[in-house]
């Protein structure tokens, strides 16, 4: 039995700070809740120990380490 996917249920983003389900972006492009909407991600560090800068792309957002490359967003919020 084949269940046929719902308008808007095939992507949800949660907000990194409360987990509740994302709505906008912040000045990062970062998509967080309503009342997040003025904070920031800060001090990401790789599983390497290097810092991470964040950059948006057509497929959402990322982040860049100088040694190991592009890295997911939520494999990076997984680390932390």
């Amino acid at each position: 039995m084949r269940i046929p996917k719902r308008y808007g249920q095939s992507r949800l983003d949660k907000c990194p700070f409360c987990e509740s389900q994302a709505t906008t972006t912040n000045v990062q492009g970062i998509p967080v809740c309503s009342r997040h909407t003025t904070q920031q991600l800060t001090n990401l560090k790789c599983a390497c120990g290097m810092t991470l800068d964040i950059k948006k792309g057509p497929y959402g957002p990322f982040c860049t380490c100088l040694n190991c490359g592009a890295i997911n967003l939520k494999k990076v919020l997984s680390l932390q």
